[in-house]
């Protein structure tokens, strides 16, 4: 694994969907640019550590493939999912309620941000200290279904019958790159196997790699 996302958010493997949004949520707050002048930078880099973390811990499915494979985020991949979407927004209203500005989420997510009409800059704090956002603008609008999957990669296995009832691993290279591929006992002819994400480890860049699965 090239980062180890529990060790990042500091808790165990065996932490709750609960334990990861609390660690998540603590973090923002301590490493928030307004709470550390001075240092902005690396407080900013700190923060995309965790948001990328997040994004895959905080997401059943993908926690799932990274337990497995290894396959590593990016800070706006918190974005494509509901489960760490929300929690986000529900950061949002932390920050509103303690005062701290949302300008440095710009920078934060750039890449994500271009070509869209959007800053977190129109974010203001509101009656009871929550993150109002005018005109009724939301997350889920902007960056959810809004938001074109990345492009994934596809390739085809061949395994005997014998293979195929036992189940197996193999060695996937790409870009001089490793990735291990479990193919599950009992698989069929034509099945695909999804890497959630592999495309970050191989490529540097977000995308599936789908494993067509040939039973002999």
């Amino acid at each position: 694994m090239a980062k180890d996302y529990y060790q990042i958010l500091g808790v165990d493997r065996s932490a709750t969907e609960e334990d990861i949004k609390k660690a998540y949520r603590k973090l923002a707050m301590q490493y928030h640019p307004d709470r550390n002048p001075g240092k902005e930078q690396w407080a900013n880099e700190k923060f995309k550590e965790i948001n990328e973390a997040f994004s895959v811990l905080g997401d059943p499915q993908k926690r799932k493939q990274y337990d497995q494979f290894g396959t590593a985020g990016t800070p706006g991949d918190i974005f494509g999912s509901s489960d760490t979407r929300s929690t986000f927004e529900d950061l949002m209203k932390d920050f509103g309620g303690a005062g701290l500005g949302f300008d440095f989420l710009d920078d934060i997510f750039g890449d994500i941000l271009k070509g869209r009409s959007f800053s977190f800059r129109v974010f203001r704090s509101g009656q009871g200290g929550t993150g109002e956002v005018p005109g009724g603008i939301n997350l889920e609008d902007i960056f959810g279904q809004a938001q074109p999957p990345p492009p994934e990669v596809r390739y085809e296995i061949t395994i005997s019958a014998e293979q195929a009832v036992k189940g197996l691993e193999k060695d996937l290279a790409r870009h001089c790159k490793k990735l291990k591929v479990k193919i599950p006992a009992g698989v069929k002819d034509g099945t695909r196997v999804k890497l959630r994400n592999a495309r970050q480890a191989t490529d540097g860049q977000p995308g599936d790699i789908i494993i067509l699965v040939r039973v002999k």
